[in-house]
């Protein structure tokens, strides 16, 4: 019995390990708050987006409200994953990636008054440890994109939204793209 069950597990940690590896070109493309074990392939960019149930433990999924979406805009705006409930520290895990490489990091954020409150959240974006930056929704309507470029001392990295106490941390989207070595030699 304590075999099938170490097998069974086993089997589990390795399907979540799947779910959370780069494609073949290194790429990591999450979209935030779609339902879980889904993806897509953006019709414009061809570029695969999974669901961040692999990636992530904590939070709840949301659409944005009706009045938001707009055509022009990337589906990937229409959804949030929003961490009511998480404490002040919630993160998401990218894995597989080579330790003393060089990633790009770029987290996306659309309010679209996905709660009903009408509350425009302010809250803190740290890669591991160490902080990152403020994300301030100044418009339920306007796009917040952040980027960084960071060399990775493990094979995974983390990315943590930070509840400050001025409204609820959410996400959009997160991607992870692999940048050559000789690129940014100041990083």
């Amino acid at each position: 019995m304590e075999r099938w069950l170490l097998l069974l597990l086993l089997f589990a940690v390795g399907l979540l390990q799947a779910r959370a590896q780069p494609d073949s070109k290194g790429f990591i493309s999450i979209d935030c708050g779609i339902p879980p074990k889904t993806r897509y392939v953006d019709n414009d960019t061809k570029i695969s987006y999974a669901a961040d149930d692999g990636f992530t433990d904590g939070g709840s999924n949301h659409n944005v409200s009706p009045e938001y979406i707009d055509p022009l805009l990337s589906p990937r705006y229409y959804n949030v994953r929003a961490f009511p409930d998480g404490g002040r520290r919630n993160c998401y895990t990218l894995r597989s990636l080579v330790a003393g490489s060089k990633y790009l990091i770029r987290a996306t954020f659309m309010y679209g008054n996905y709660d009903g409150l009408s509350k425009l959240p302010v809250f803190g974006l740290y890669i591991g440890v160490n902080f990152w930056t403020t994300v301030n929704i100044t418009s339920p309507i306007e796009t917040e994109v952040k980027e960084a470029i960071v060399m990775v001392p493990d094979d995974f990295v983390q990315v943590c939204l930070i509840n400050t106490g001025s409204g609820m941390p959410f996400i959009s989207g997160l991607d992870l793209r692999p940048l050559e070595n000789r690129l940014y030699p100041q990083i």
